[in-house]
């Protein structure tokens, strides 16, 4: 991570041959004098504290110390000692502070063709060639990135699939083709369809599919899942029901005597279709037992219970 490095020397109000022990002394005399707790009614004390934490974390550190030193006596350059700590000063001047977890320079190298920090600035901040012209800093870049972009379907139009229109990151407009069937984290490839950033092609989009839920049906695999609702004689009796897959196609469902509450009805054929396969609906049958009933139901069941065995005495 990049950030522009203070005088932290000015900082702590210590001059650039203080020694630890100066150093130390300065900081805790500023850390209490400008604590956030210690003034509630002053709005920059907490920015002014992080600015002496942060001076004194690199004061204090022998090693960053001394990279830091060698900076400001240098114009130009960049200076580290390979463990990830960088310090820079770009040729207007503004210093650059670098922390990374890996070798920067060879990060640089691999990903973009940046032989060093001084390469990487220079095109940046100098950047000019023989012929006095600025050069592109991006035109030594060798990997084009990759794009992913999330497009959001309904639900009825993901099993359907069809056209659709969507708009990429740089703004362009393109028509792409939902597969009939796509199910959420579904990703194809436009090819060469990525952004151009400062004329240099930014590689492949992916388009990755995301299926808003259904109220009525959830789907595992290519198989649907709804549920039907009967009544306990229904249950007993058999009954059928008429329903309306997700396609909208009428369907007589036959429920056989002695349904189970949460036993699976299964419909071969009716759950998702894809290019090659057809899916299952399977509907759940649950079970709702009347709260209210007159006298004379009551009488009417009680009686018809007892005349088949179905109530203990």
């Amino acid at each position: 991570m990049a950030q522009a490095v203070k005088d932290y020397y000015e900082i702590l109000g210590v001059s650039e041959d203080a020694t630890d022990e100066e150093i130390k002394k300065a900081y805790r005399k500023l850390a209490r004098e400008w604590h956030p707790d210690r003034n509630p009614d002053k709005p920059n004390a907490e920015e002014r504290f992080k600015e002496i934490q942060e001076a004194y974390s690199v004061l204090s550190d022998p090693e960053k110390r001394r990279q830091y030193d060698m900076m400001r006596k240098h114009p130009f350059g960049a200076f580290g000692s390979g463990n990830g700590s960088r310090f820079y000063r770009t040729p207007e001047g503004t210093y650059i502070h670098f922390e990374t977890s890996g070798n920067l320079e060879d990060l640089l190298d691999e990903e973009f063709g940046f032989g060093s920090l001084g390469d990487l600035f220079s095109r940046f901040f100098g950047g000019f060639g023989r012929t006095g012209t600025r050069q592109d800093p991006f035109s030594r870049m060798r990997r084009p990135r990759d794009v992913e972009v999330r497009v959001r379907l309904p639900f009825e139009q993901a099993l359907r699939g069809g056209k659709t229109d969507i708009t990429l990151p740089d703004g362009q407009k393109v028509r792409i083709n939902v597969p009939k069937g796509v199910r959420s984290g579904f990703k194809i490839r436009l090819k060469d369809g990525g952004p151009t950033i400062a004329g240099v092609p930014q590689g492949n989009v992916y388009i990755i599919f995301e299926v808003e839920p259904h109220p009525r049906f959830r789907r595992e695999g290519d198989d649907l899942y709804t549920t039907v609702t009967i009544n306990p004689l229904e249950a007993m009796l058999g009954t059928t029901r008429e329903l309306m897959d997700a396609y909208g196609r009428r369907i007589k469902l036959r429920i056989p005597p002695g349904t189970q509450p949460g036993e699976r009805l299964r419909i071969r054929g009716h759950g998702v279709e894809t290019e090659t396969h057809k899916g299952d609906l399977y509907v759940e049958v649950q079970l709702e037992i009347p709260r209210h009933l007159s006298r004379e139901q009551q009488r009417i069941l009680r009686e018809a219970a007892e005349k088949a065995g179905l109530l203990r005495s």
